[in-house]
C-alpha cells in the first residue's frame, strides 16, 4: 500500500524519481517477502508433519509395551 501510494505521489507531482524508485522498491519488496515466508511456512509445516509422526509412532510403541 505504502509502495503504491509512493509511486503515484511520484507521479502526480511531476514525477519523481526518487519517489517513484522507493515506491518500487517497496512493492518487490513486498512480493519477495510473500514468497519467502510463503516458502518458510511449508517447510516449518513439512518439519511439524515429521515431529508429529514421529511423536505418534512413539506413543504407539509405548502403548504396545503396556499391553
Amino acid at each position: 500500500m505504502a509502495g503504491v501510494g509512493c509511486m503515484i505521489y511520484g507521479v502526480a507531482e511531476g514525477f519523481k524519481v526518487m519517489q517513484f524508485f522507493f515506491g518500487v522498491c517497496i512493492v518487490l519488496g513486498s512480493f519477495a517477502l510473500h514468497f519467502i515466508r510463503k516458502k518458510d511456512w511449508d517447510a516449518h509445516w513439512q518439519e511439524m508433519d515429521q515431529i508429529r509422526e514421529a511423536h505418534e509412532k512413539r506413543m504407539a510403541e509405548e502403548e504396545e509395551k503396556k499391553k
